[in-house]
């Protein structure tokens, strides 16, 4: 008993001193919050510090192995900074085992990202872009639905920005505990103000993300949606 115990010491000392040989293990420019740490520490995410790091398309929030220091891949999604002009990273939701993640950027408006990862083994076995994913479920449905309010509400909304799918309003959220299946509510308006005589097209989708990481649709209808924003 001893002895084993003996070991384990002297593999936490190797790693302590291995870690502080090389340095901080976080990347130089980021930080890891304490928030985005998993039930057992094991894991982290990076988030890139405003004028330390490189503004560039390279620039990621990424899964790191918080021993080692070890980026276990680059979150990919639109990226959270320390510090943003709207929004910005929310807590990272872990399930209690930590095999998942609901990684979360808040926007002004609507979430810049809402990507789930599945790990195993200590890697990234997959990761699904949900916001994306529940976007183009819902934009190609109600266009199929109704392709004409659908070309004049686009129209109406041409150079809205690309927060606005198509110039659509569409809020994604998740439901429920952080387990499969994970369930997701998607809403869309082109009118979220009500502005009168403004072309309206609203509509709702429900789906859910199973086991393989695969987005599924669960129901469509045409009207106003569920989620909180609108």
């Amino acid at each position: 008993m001893f002895l084993h115990l003996s070991v384990r010491v002297a593999l936490v000392l190797f790693l302590a001193l291995r870690v502080s040989a090389w340095g901080d293990p976080v990347p130089k420019g980021f930080l890891v919050p304490e928030d985005s740490l998993s039930p057992d520490g094991r894991y982290g995410v990076t988030v890139p510090i405003l004028d330390e790091a490189p503004d560039t398309d390279a620039t990621h929030n990424s899964v790191i192995e918080m021993k080692t220091g070890k980026i276990l891949g680059a979150i990919r999604a639109s990226t959270g900074w320390n510090r943003m002009n709207h929004g910005g990273v929310l807590p990272a939701q872990w399930s209690p085992d930590g095999s998942l993640l609901l990684w979360t950027v808040d926007g002004k408006w609507f979430f810049h990202s809402l990507v789930l990862l599945k790990m195993e083994k200590g890697r990234i076995a997959w990761q699904t872009d949900v916001l994306k994913a529940g976007q183009q479920a819902i934009l190609a449905r109600t266009k199929k639905a109704a392709p004409a309010k659908y070309a004049a509400a686009k129209k109406a909304n041409a150079g809205n920005g690309s927060a606005y799918p198509e110039g659509f309003s569409v809020d994604v959220v998740t439901k429920g505990d952080l387990a499969f299946p994970l369930h997701v509510d998607v809403s869309l308006t082109s009118n979220p103000k009500d502005i009168p005589d403004e072309p309206t097209l609203e509509s709702n989708l429900q789906g859910l993300v199973n086991e393989r990481g695969e987005f599924v649709v669960t129901a469509f209808h045409l009207g106003r949606g569920h989620t909180e924003r609108f």
